[in-house]
């Protein structure tokens, strides 16, 4: 399960994770996520500068996309705190860092169709390149 461990860095274990890199490694690289501070450009580019594969960004959550990142909100948001990234892994499972959810198994049907999240705003994917 992932965990927050500040107020503003939910993207650190998302994004570690994304990246398959430990969230200290992540922080190394870019320290001012702890505080919230990467938006969704920077982590695009990140990412791609880690060559994992195609890494793109889809405007809204699909659910049917998996080892992902979504920006969503649980509530009307009032400005960008108020949204935050949530993980999907390869099985379609969502784990969402927040303290708030740490009940709420990754699994569950409602968390698999981001039921929780009124607001969904965008997806940055992360797909293995082909061997082919």
């Amino acid at each position: 399960m992932l965990r927050q461990k500040e107020d503003r860095d939910c993207s650190v274990p998302v994004f570690s994770k994304l990246a398959r890199i430990s969230e200290e490694e992540l922080l190394l690289e870019l320290p001012h996520a702890k505080a919230g501070q990467v938006d969704h450009h920077q982590w695009l580019e990140w990412l791609r500068g880690k060559n994992l594969g195609d890494v793109r960004m889809v405007e809204g959550c699909p659910t049917d996309l998996a080892n992902c990142a979504h920006l969503v909100s649980a509530h009307q948001p009032r400005d960008q705190a108020d949204f935050h990234w949530i993980y999907r892994d390869e099985e379609g499972d969502v784990q969402d860092p927040s303290s708030c959810f740490a009940a709420m198994p990754a699994d569950d049907p409602r968390m698999k169709s981001l039921e929780p999240y009124p607001f969904k705003v965008l997806t940055i994917v992360v797909s293995k390149r082909s061997t082919e």
